[in-house]
């Protein structure tokens, strides 16, 4: 008997195949390994996901309850078992001299400015903060391209009655014709931090400066987001704004809430009934 068959006879299988499914099985075992180690690294990867996703949920959840405190002026910081709320504000905005600036506006969103202190008991303003200037500065627009017009509106006390005087400003001649204002000044503005494309100055009469209440402004063909300004061109407007900041924490993850707050903002269908004949009444 040869060698070769008695190792045949002896183990099954000749050598050179018993060598082949040993290779076969490490190859098997590797890439069962493999196979089970990405599994792992998947199971901690969904794992360590979902425990960020929670976090910042927790986060908001607490950053929104600190804006909720805040609101009820109570800045205090906020603190839960596994989150917590730190609450920061501006303080009265604006600064005496300074302009107000609102948050980015989109389309036909309107924006409210006081010229008279909202808590004065009007149109009687002695004792608190009134522009009585005759002229104002308006700033809106941060594109050249996505091109803003402005409609505003000025409410005047005189006479014994409110009154109101409109403006229509546009940067551009338009068609069809719109008829706006088309003198302002485009040539690009910086206010405080932000940067303005267009800028009016709006003058009024000795009378109507005497009786300023508030004006609103409203952008009309803007397709993005974009900021207004008010600023005196001396003297001040009254405080009448605050941007409160809450910065939610849970475990290592961190989310933020801006608000600006305005003191007693006129209601949306204020805008109509200026313009009526009659009372308008809101149940």
């Amino acid at each position: 008997m040869s060698y070769n068959n008695y190792m045949k006879n002896q183990q099954g299988l000749p050598r050179r195949q018993a060598g082949q499914v040993i290779l076969i099985l490490i190859l098997v075992m590797a890439v069962a390994l493999a196979i089970g180690i990405s599994v792992i690294q998947r199971s901690l990867s969904d794992i360590s996901t979902s425990s960020k996703v929670e976090q910042s949920s927790r986060a908001f959840s607490a950053a929104e309850a600190g804006i909720e405190k805040a609101l009820r002026n109570d800045t205090s910081n906020t603190v839960f078992t596994d989150s917590r709320a730190t609450v920061s504000n501006s303080g009265s905005l604006p600064l005496a001299g300074q302009a107000l600036e609102y948050p980015l506006l989109g389309k036909e969103e309107v924006a409210q400015v006081w010229l008279a202190d909202p808590n004065a008991n009007l149109p009687n303003c002695t004792g608190y903060t009134c522009y009585t200037q005759t002229s104002l500065g308006v700033y809106w627009g941060n594109s050249s391209t996505d091109k803003a017009a402005l409609e505003l509106t000025i409410v005047y006390y005189a006479g014994g009655s409110y009154q109101s005087k409109k403006w229509y400003l546009d940067q551009i001649a338009r068609t069809p014709a719109n008829n706006f204002d088309t003198s302002a000044d485009c040539g690009g503005f910086l206010i405080g931090v932000n940067a303005y494309r267009c800028k009016k100055t709006l003058s009024f009469t000795a009378q109507e400066a005497a009786g300023l209440m508030l004006l609103r402004a409203r952008l009309l063909y803007n397709s993005t987001s974009q900021p207004i300004a008010v600023a005196p061109v001396s003297g001040s407007l009254p405080p009448q704004a605050m941007i409160i900041e809450s910065t939610g924490t849970a475990g290592d993850t961190q989310r933020k809430i801006r608000v600006f707050k305005l003191d007693k903002v006129v209601p949306p269908y204020f805008d109509y009934g200026i313009f009526s004949l009659g009372e308008i009444n809101k149940n």
